[in-house]
């Protein structure tokens, strides 16, 4: 008797565990490739596609004092050239109000730049020519910088000019100094405003002479700085941590070349296929709203419980994708601003905004966005951007409107 209760209980305790599942089975049926895979939705689904696309000049794309940036030079048949140049403060460390090393014999000055990713190919070496001058005039901590600004150089002073290979291994960059840099470095100042005044900054670059590639650099890491190695008064060796990445104001020139292309226009018909380009190159736009308002009149009472933004990559688009593709439209303003369902990718490790390999598309989360604009009845247009736009040279190449596979919205709802 004791056997077969002890029989009964566990075949129960089985079927009770696949009950639930059986269940979820059945009631998936309705649009499970379109929802959040957290989450089940019951209702109609429906299909809305674009009207127009179009792409559009980046060419006021803000660059100062971002986590991340870039280095280099890069050009392919398709889009072109586009070098990319960093300026920089050399700052005080962060705890530092003051400095006074006039009485310091100093060592060596490095310049070490953290690794964020190398570009076009992750896993070669390049032979990098580097570059680094002192800016005649100081980069200014209360000023915003822009994508198509430049500043002067000091043509005296150049601090480094020579090849470093850079292995695909590898997670910083050291350059060791020389010319006046020590002259520089050398200060006595009574604030952070005046060292910097004093110091002025640096432009550093990569020549194009050597290797073409690109080196992403993460200015959030502490590890990127100038480093001054000195001793005083005839002591052990010091180290002061310079700050040229957080704590002291910076931004990137990107500069694009495109004879020999079909770009350099403000805007470029996107009906067969829409491209996204890094680095003050190229937005995308986007329409629904003839569909939009057809379906808006047909179901003015529809509630949206989930929506989908589905753009599928043309074949001739490069095989490192970029990491995620952000939706802006027009707030009442006037001005462009993220969609209600915006969730920043850095936090959020789902597949909104990003590339699904299996299916070739990029998939954004729309639900919210889609409910205002039938609301409101219209649908004055999506604006696709690279989230990494500013720190990544990854591009890609999307279908229009007219393209073999077409950018739709996928959604579910009920009325």
């Amino acid at each position: 008797m004791v056997r077969k209760l002890k029989s009964f209980i566990l075949f129960a305790a089985v079927l009770a565990a696949l009950l639930p599942t059986a269940c979820t089975d059945d009631e998936s049926g309705i649009g499970l490739s379109l929802i959040d895979p957290t989450t089940q939705y019951t209702g109609l689904h429906d299909t809305l596609y674009a009207d127009y696309a179009y792409s559009q000049r980046d060419d006021s794309l803000l660059t100062s004092n971002y986590s991340f940036g870039i280095v280099g030079n890069h050009a392919d048949a398709t889009f072109g050239r586009v070098t990319s140049t960093l300026y920089t403060q050399i700052a005080l460390a962060s705890l530092d109000n003051s400095i006074n090393l006039s009485e310091a014999t100093f060592d060596s000055v490095v310049l070490c730049l953290w690794i964020d990713g190398l570009y076009p190919d992750t896993t070669a070496d390049y032979n990098f020519h580097f570059e680094v001058m002192q800016l005649a005039e100081p980069v200014l901590g209360d000023t915003t910088y822009f994508s198509f600004q430049t500043m002067p150089v000091d043509g005296s002073r150049k601090f480094f000019d020579g090849n470093v290979t850079v292995h695909a291994h590898d997670s910083i960059v050291r350059l060791k100094l020389g010319g006046d840099i020590i002259s520089v470095v050398n200060q006595s100042a009574d604030s952070k405003e005046e060292f910097i005044e004093k110091t002025k900054g640096l432009r550093i670059r990569i020549v194009d002479d050597a290797d073409m590639g690109m080196l992403g650099i993460d200015f959030s890491n502490s590890r990127t700085r100038l480093s001054a190695y000195y001793n005083m008064y005839g002591n052990d060796s010091n180290e002061y941590k310079f700050e040229i990445g957080a704590g002291a104001a910076h931004f990137t020139h990107f500069e694009h070349d495109y004879t020999g292309t079909t770009f350099g226009a403000d805007s470029i018909n996107g009906m067969q296929r829409m491209y996204l380009e890094p680095l003050g190159g190229y937005n995308a736009r986007i329409n629904f709203n003839t569909q939009l308002q057809a379906f808006h009149l047909a179901h003015p009472t529809a509630t949206v419980h989930y929506a989908e933004l589905r753009l599928p990559t043309a074949p001739e688009s490069d095989n490192m994708k970029p990491d995620n593709i952000l939706v802006l439209t027009k707030n009442a303003n006037g001005n462009e601003s993220y969609i209600d369902d915006w969730i920043d990718p850095y936090t959020y490790h789902g597949y909104d905004g990003s590339y699904d390999s299996e299916k070739g598309h990029y998939r954004i989360r729309v639900t919210q966005h889609l409910q205002g604009l039938l609301r409101q009845g219209e649908d004055k247009g999506f604006m696709l951007v690279l989230n990494s736009r500013r720190s990544a040279a990854h591009r890609t190449i999307l279908y229009g409107p007219e393209g073999a596979k077409k950018p739709m919205i996928v959604f579910v709802y009920s009325e």
